[in-house]
């Protein structure tokens, strides 16, 4: 089962709706979409709006790899978890309000996730992504960096 998430922005997501309904198309494999604010009329994927976190959390722990829109939360969540990560960046202006492509970027330098620039490539990096070697996310300290800020001033 293959977990996909639009996050919680109020902007619609249309390019990534059609993106995954397309692959659904190609492959065998259940889709579990939790489209949020986006509408559209799936035929092959199974739909919610949202979900609650405990259900969220089932399926992110599931799932053979999740296809996440690009903010940090839902991708920091599923790291964390382990999941197998296709990053599907929302674009500038159009569907976001920043860029997540930037996010995305360096997370997937990291070897974080597999990022997805062009929906076309979707079925090629959920592909990937089942045997990639992914990293875990490296978390930080805020004390020791203020703390060595501050040694520094």
């Amino acid at each position: 089962m293959i977990l996909a998430s639009f996050g919680n922005s109020p902007v619609s997501f249309v390019r990534m709706a059609e993106a995954l309904e397309k692959y659904a198309h190609t492959t065998e494999e259940e889709i579990i979409v939790q489209s949020g604010y986006t509408e559209y009329d799936y035929k092959r994927c199974k739909a919610v709006r949202f979900m609650d976190k405990e259900t969220f959390f089932h399926y992110l722990e599931t799932c053979t790899v999740a296809i996440l829109q690009g903010g940090w939360g839902s991708i920091s969540e599923a790291s964390d978890m382990g999941v197998r990560i296709v990053a599907f960046p929302r674009r500038n202006g159009i569907e976001h309000h920043h860029d997540q492509g930037q996010l995305v970027r360096a997370l997937e330098d990291n070897g974080i996730c597999l990022g997805c620039y062009n929906e076309n490539d979707l079925p090629t990096l959920v592909e990937k992504a089942k045997t990639f070697d992914f990293k875990p996310i490296k978390r930080g300290s805020a004390t020791t960096v203020i703390n060595n800020f501050l040694e520094n001033l």
